[in-house]
């Protein structure tokens, strides 16, 4: 070899090849080809030399000899890279199938039981080992300014017998699996330092190279495992899909997902907020299959873990309802229309089942000024219907000088709230035994006036503004009827009883509003996982939203006021629950997944069922990964979608837990890749070692 050419040898073009090796990874040469399809002519000496050429494996052809590189022409500098789709017949295959059935009808009992004769003449054996394989062609390796370009095409082929075909294993197959064109990488590093990181984060080793099931020859001892590798920025501010059955590796996956985001923000010292809507409690506790640890036990001082119940170690997820009146209003209405059948019923209770208490604008004084007497009396209830009281909790009640006086003139020797010059505007904060007196009070002086009106033939307005409005109206009316568990007749009917039941929903301890404070952990750069396999159902399915809301509006105000939002990763478990097909794109969780991009929020969303999730949402994510699925519904809506579709068998009877088909943002192709399990000591190994450099 000239000293020329031993220079070229470190062309990227010839490593793809093998380097010197590349005569040991020849397995065929292209027969036919088109802009799409290759056929190659394989032998199975080839095949054997190569320990064997898998379903789905990568091949890469070339025309040139890497020893004479430096002589060829341009047109020849390219290396086409396949994928192996399955056999393919070649023309003598009928005559080789023959000749088969022939011996094998020819073979006698002794040939057969000493097992040392083949029968066949040398030309004959020779010619029954040739094969075809059919191959799906990915793209063209070029050189390019210096550096190694992938294209997601064929540019131009040769109708000639010109191709060599090779099996890339080792560092030449990591190569391919981990390439990432230069324009890619380039718009990488820019985003990666438009939020705080110095460089491209570290790549996140998130497997290795796994073609079939059976694994004995292609990831033998023999044979070095080839690392997946995959950019942590390929997942901020993008969507990501994990399908497969239960029990097939996907949680394993978002917990090294979670963990690598974590580990590149905490290397660079910037704030990247990840939360986790922990259907069956994976992440918050720990489990057998990770060690004993979890998400929460490796990052224990990154992580808040939330419960809809009272647990050590956790924050309530439950609302405080004497502080979020609107909120917890809309919870028990929620509640209640979900029970079959309640034992309540009547014309107050469905006025009080279909009210909402947001706040309405304070420039509308009539309006709001009835909303605060409203909001009031409802926590009046609650305190009757047994939802504890936050300690020192006061409730205001009306007591302008126009109520006390129309009470006055109805209700003899009434008692009237004491410290009325503490008052303001009409208003007094009392506790809530004396609200809901002050409230029976009201409701009895209302009834009262409106009897009076009535025999005096006036109109029934009972107690009135300063305008002459009515000041209870309807809805206020059915409210305090609730309290005194009364209708308008004077009936008795059950009132507040109709809620007791749900008192299981509200945490009088927590203080703060939990969507604030969730917003506030995830902006510092905090790990939340909210574990919602705990308490009641439907707190989570309503707080789940309130929360996804509040971080969605959140981020697109920042964005909107002209800054850039931090990012936040969203992480959802049962997906189709949540951004199902039948979901309007207006509503949170498909606009999440569809704008949230726009204002730094990423959204990894994980299912059993991809048909079941909306097309539009599905069109727009980036990054898969997809593991076993049984039912053909789903593989073909899987197959929709970039080059799934030659993975098709595979997927369907392949249940190797952690077997993943994997296409990244930064990958025009698909990788068959065997996720590396989550390893707790590994990852706290880390963190320590980050740590110990920062201080």
């Amino acid at each position: 070899m000239s000293i020329q050419n031993s220079l070229f040898m470190d062309s990227s073009l010839v490593k793809l090849l093998g380097s010197e090796n590349y005569f040991s990874n020849h397995v065929g040469y292209v027969y036919s080809i088109s802009f799409t399809e290759a056929y190659v002519l394989t032998n199975d000496a080839w095949k054997a030399k190569v320990n064997g050429i898998p379903h789905n494996s990568f091949l890469i052809a070339a025309s040139f000899n890497p020893e004479m590189f430096s002589e060829i022409n341009e047109f020849d500098k390219e290396v086409v890279l396949l994928r192996v789709l399955g056999p393919a017949p070649l023309p003598s295959e009928s005559e080789i199938i023959k000749t088969k059935i022939e011996h094998s009808q020819n073979i006698t009992k002794q040939e057969f039981e000493n097992d040392i004769y083949d029968g066949f003449d040398p030309i004959t054996k020779n010619e029954i080992q040739f094969g075809a394989l059919k191959c799906r062609i990915l793209g063209t390796f070029y050189e390019e300014d210096g550096e190694l370009r992938l294209g997601s095409d064929l540019e131009n082929y040769m109708s000639s017998a010109r191709l060599k075909v090779y099996k890339p294993r080792g560092e030449a197959l990591e190569m391919i699996v981990n390439h990432i064109n230069p324009e890619i990488r380039k718009k990488s590093l820019e985003e990666a330092k438009k939020v705080g990181f110095k460089g491209l984060p570290t790549p996140i080793d998130i497997g290795t190279v796994r073609y079939t099931s059976t694994a004995r020859l292609h990831r033998s001892n023999k044979e070095k495992l080839v690392p997946v590798r995959i950019q942590p920025s390929d997942f901020l501010a993008r969507r990501t899909a994990v399908f497969g059955m239960t029990r097939t590796g996907k949680s394993n996956t978002i917990k090294t997902t979670v963990s690598a985001v974590a580990l590149a923000a905490m290397k660079d010292g910037i704030k990247v907020g990840q939360i986790i809507f922990d259907i069956n409690g994976e992440y918050a506790n720990a489990n057998h299959q990770d060690d004993g640890s979890s998400i929460a036990d490796v990052f224990n001082e990154e992580c808040i873990r939330y419960r809809a119940i009272e647990t050590e170690g956790f924050e309530d997820l439950r609302l405080n309802f004497y502080y979020n009146p609107s909120e917890a209003l809309a919870l028990i209405q929620s509640l209640y229309n979900n029970e079959k059948k309640s034992p309540y019923s009547g014309q107050d209770l469905d006025t009080f089942m279909n009210t909402t208490l947001e706040e309405p604008d304070k420039e509308n004084i009539s309006q709001y000024y009835r909303w605060r007497i409203l909001r009031s009396v409802f926590l009046s209830i609650l305190y009757e219907a047994g939802y504890k009281v936050p300690n020192n909790f006061k409730i205001e009640i009306p007591v302008s000088n126009n109520l006390i006086s129309q009470i006055k003139e109805v209700i003899e020797d009434v008692e009237i709230p004491k410290n009325l010059n503490d008052a303001k505007k009409g208003f007094l904060n009392v506790t809530p035994i004396e609200a809901v007196r002050w409230f029976l009070i009201i409701r009895e002086a209302n009834m009262s006036l409106k009897q009076m009106q009535k025999g005096e033939k006036k109109a029934q307005l009972g107690l009135k503004s300063n305008k002459g409005n009515s000041i209870v109206d309807a809805t206020l009316e059915a409210f305090l009827n609730m309290l005194a568990r009364k209708n308008s007749k004077d009936q008795q009917f059950g009132g507040y009883r109709a809620i007791v039941n749900y008192t299981v929903y509200h945490s009088n301890k927590r203080k703060n509003e939990v969507v604030n404070e969730i917003i506030k952990h995830l902006y510092n750069g905090k790990i939340v996982i909210l574990d919602l396999s705990a308490g009641p159902v439907e707190v989570r399915n309503v707080l789940s939203e309130k929360i996804a809301t509040g971080i969605f509006n959140y981020a697109f105000n920042i964005m909107n006021s002209g800054k850039t939002p931090q990012n936040i990763v969203i992480y959802i478990e049962e997906a189709h629950n949540l951004i199902g097909k039948k979901e309007e794109l207006t509503h949170i969780w498909p606009r999440i997944a569809k704008e949230g991009a726009k204002a730094k929020i990423a959204l990894v969303y994980s299912t059993q069922e991809p048909s079941s999730i909306h097309p539009n949402i599905l069109a727009n994510t980036e990054n898969w990964f997809v593991t076993h699925l049984n039912n053909e519904d789903e593989l073909k809506t899987l197959g929709k979608f970039y080059d799934f579709s030659d993975f098709h068998d595979s997927l369907k009877v392949a249940q190797d837990v952690g077997f993943a088909r994997i296409k990244s943002l930064s990958s025009p192709f698909v990788i068959p890749t065997q996720i590396n399990k989550f390893d707790p000591n590994k990852i706290k190994s880390k963190i320590n070692k980050i740590k110990g450099r920062l201080l």
